[in-house]
C-alpha cells in the first residue's frame, strides 16, 4: 500500500524567497538616496520640497525608503538566530570562535577596502578606527567616515551581543520576555528622547532644515536614527521569529485560510504606518499627534509586522506571496546587496552627472530621476558582481575553510 501521507514542511535556511525581500529591502535604500542625495544638488530646501512632492503618488514609498535598513535589520535577526539557535539545538553548543570568524570573513573584506578607498588622503586616524570598531554611533555619528554605513555599526554590535542573547533564551516564555524588555527599551528610549526634546515632535525634518536648525537635525539623526537601542526591538523580532519556526512549523503551516487574511492585514497594517510620517513634509499642528505615535512606536510595530512576513513566507503559510519574492532575476540582487549598500552613493553621483549635470538646479523631472536610479541600481549591481566574484565570495569560502 502507498504511503500517501504528507510530509510536514521543513524550511532550510537559504531560501529565495527570504532572498526577493533582502532584494526589495536594497532597492528601497538605493531608490531613497537617489531621491535624498539630490538636495545638495538645488540651490535651496524649498527646491528639493517642491520636488519631492511633485513626485507621483505611486513613488511615495520612496521618502520612507530608508526603512530598507529595518527590513535588514529583521532579517539579521532572523537569519543569525536560525542558525545559532539551530546549532545549540543539534549540539547543545554555540562555536563562538567560528561564529565571529564568519561574521569577520562576510563583512570585514570589502569593508576595509571601502574605507580605505574613503580615507585614501586621510591615512590611518582615530576617526577610522571608530569606524572599524563600531563604536562611531554611540561617541560621534558625524565621525562616520561613510554616512550611510552607520547601520553597518549597528549590524556589528548586535553580531557581538547575539550569541548571549541566544544562550538567554531557553524556552518560549524567555524569548517573549526578551523581545518585549527589548521593544520596551526602544520605546522608552524614544519617550525620553522625545520628552527631552519636545521640538522633534513639533517639527518634521524639513521643518527643521528650512529654518536651519541644524543642530536639532543632528539630534533625531543621533538619538531616534542611528541609536542602537532604537533599532535593538528589530533585532529581538527577527529573533522571536527564528524561535517560532524552528518549534511551531507544523502549526504555522496548517494557519487556516480566515487567519491568513487576518494576519495579512495586520502585516499590512504594520508595514504601513511608519509611512504616514513623511519627514519632508511640512507637519501640522493637526498631525503632530499621528507624529508623535509614530514615532514611539513606528519602529516596533514595523519590525513586528516584517518579522511576521518572514514567519509566514519561511514556515510556507503564504505560498502565492513566497513564490513572487523567489523570481529569479531578484536573486542576485540580493547575493551583491551588502556591495551595493557599499559603493551605491558612487552611482548615484554617476547617475546624476549624466543626467542632470553638476550645476545646480531648480528642478528635477521625473525622468530625470528615473535615469539616476536606474544608473545607481544597475551600476551597483555591476560591482556587486565583481566584488562577490573577487572579494566576498573568496573571502567566505576561505573563512569557511579555516574555521569550519
Amino acid at each position: 500500500m502507498t504511503n500517501t501521507t504528507e510530509e510536514p514542511y521543513r524550511p532550510s535556511l537559504r531560501m529565495a524567497d527570504l532572498d526577493g525581500l533582502r532584494a526589495l529591502a536594497i532597492i528601497f535604500v538605493v531608490s531613497f538616496h537617489s531621491w535624498y542625495f539630490l538636495q545638495f544638488l538645488m540651490p535651496t530646501t524649498e527646491a528639493f520640497l517642491a520636488f519631492s512632492d511633485s513626485l507621483p503618488w505611486v513613488l511615495g514609498f520612496i521618502r520612507r525608503g530608508d526603512l530598507g535598513v529595518d527590513i535588514f535589520f529583521v532579517l539579521s535577526g532572523y537569519l543569525l538566530s536560525w542558525q545559532l539557535f539551530k546549532k545549540r539545538m543539534t549540539t547543545g553548543r554555540i562555536n563562538l570562535k567560528r561564529f565571529y570568524a564568519h561574521r569577520f570573513f562576510r563583512i570585514y573584506p570589502l569593508y576595509l577596502i571601502a574605507l580605505l578607498l574613503a580615507t585614501f588622503d586621510s591615512g590611518i586616524t582615530l576617526k577610522l578606527l571608530g569606524n572599524l570598531f563600531a563604536y562611531n554611533i554611540w561617541t560621534d555619528p558625524s565621525a562616520i567616515i561613510l554616512p550611510w554605513t552607520w547601520s553597518l555599526s549597528v549590524e556589528l554590535e548586535f553580531y557581538a551581543i547575539v550569541p548571549l542573547l541566544i544562550l538567554l533564551v531557553r524556552n518560549g516564555t524567555t524569548m517573549i520576555l526578551l523581545t518585549a524588555a527589548l521593544s520596551l527599551l526602544t520605546v522608552g528610549w524614544s519617550y525620553w528622547v522625545l520628552t527631552s526634546y519636545p521640538q522633534l515632535t513639533e517639527n518634521s525634518l524639513i521643518d527643521l532644515k528650512l529654518a536651519g536648525r541644524n543642530d536639532d537635525i543632528a539630534l533625531f539623526y543621533n538619538y531616534l536614527y542611528v541609536a542602537m537601542p532604537v533599532r535593538l526591538s528589530q533585532f529581538a523580532f527577527g529573533m522571536a521569529g527564528a524561535w517560532a519556526v524552528l518549534h511551531h512549523t507544523d502549526f504555522l503551516s496548517k494557519i487556516r485560510t480566515s487567519n491568513k487574511i487576518l494576519l495579512t492585514l495586520l502585516i499590512l497594517a504594520g508595514a504601513g504606518l511608519p509611512l504616514l510620517h513623511n519627514p519632508f513634509t511640512v507637519l501640522t499642528s493637526a498631525y503632530q499627534p499621528v507624529i508623535y505615535f509614530e514615532l514611539l512606536f513606528g519602529r516596533v510595530i514595523f519590525a513586528a509586522a516584517i518579522a511576521l512576513l518572514i514567519v509566514l513566507l519561511h514556515s510556507n503559510a503564504m505560498p502565492r506571496l513566497k513564490r513572487l519574492l523567489s523570481l529569479r532575476f531578484l536573486e542576485p540582487i540580493a547575493r551583491y546587496s551588502f556591495s551595493m549598500y557599499l559603493f551605491h552613493p558612487l552611482f548615484v553621483y554617476l547617475g546624476i552627472i549624466t543626467f542632470i549635470g553638476t550645476a545646480k538646479t531648480e528642478t528635477v523631472s521625473v525622468l530625470q530621476f528615473a535615469g539616476v536610479w536606474a544608473v545607481a541600481i544597475l551600476g551597483s549591481m555591476l560591482l556587486g558582481y565583481i566584488t562577490w566574484r573577487f572579494i566576498e565570495h573568496p573571502a567566505i569560502r576561505f573563512g569557511k575553510k579555516k574555521f569550519g
